[in-house]
């Protein structure tokens, strides 16, 4: 699965795979093996690739800190679905793409509608999973291709916006 990992203020793509005991980190071009283990201290030993760091680890799935070398790191892993909405065109347009082939369920805005970050703009259900997709930005709403009850496929345009 991809994720987006936000670390401080730089984002960075990634991807995890494998088990807890023996993960890859997929990292654009790079394949890293990843190691987690803790100490009987409650640091955290990572090993990545041949290099080891011990670390502390506090939070959750979603935002943890990581404090390493005398520095704190904030980190957020950011919904899929917020990522996959985050496409971007030359002219500064910005769509919300549809992640998985599904329904229109509810579409809470219109055309020419100013949303804010978070808002949720189309809500689709597929395979029987309602989600909320929602404004990546501050944006207008310029275009709107699908109605609710329309069925689309992955990667269509769900929404048009301009960015505020």
């Amino acid at each position: 699965m991809g994720y987006l990992f936000r670390v401080s203020r730089r984002e960075i793509e990634g991807a995890l795979a494998g088990v807890p005991e023996a993960r890859v980190l997929l990292l654009r071009d790079d394949a890293l093996a990843v190691v987690l283990t803790q100490d009987a201290a409650g640091a955290c030993l990572v090993r990545i690739d041949k290099s080891v760091a011990r670390v502390f680890v506090a939070g959750d799935e979603r935002l943890f800190f990581i404090h390493y070398q005398g520095e704190t790191y904030e980190v957020a892993v950011v919904d899929p679905l917020e990522v996959h909405g985050r496409v971007m065109d030359r002219g500064g347009t910005r769509f919300v793409l549809a992640p998985m082939p599904g329904t229109v369920v509810a579409i809470p805005v219109g055309v020419g509608d100013a949303v804010r970050v978070g808002d949720v703009v189309v809500v689709i259900e597929s395979m029987k999973l309602e989600v909320s997709l929602r404004a990546a930005c501050d944006a207008i709403v310029l275009e709107i291709p699908f109605a609710a009850g329309m069925t689309f496929d992955r990667d269509a345009v769900l929404m048009r916006f301009e960015g505020a």
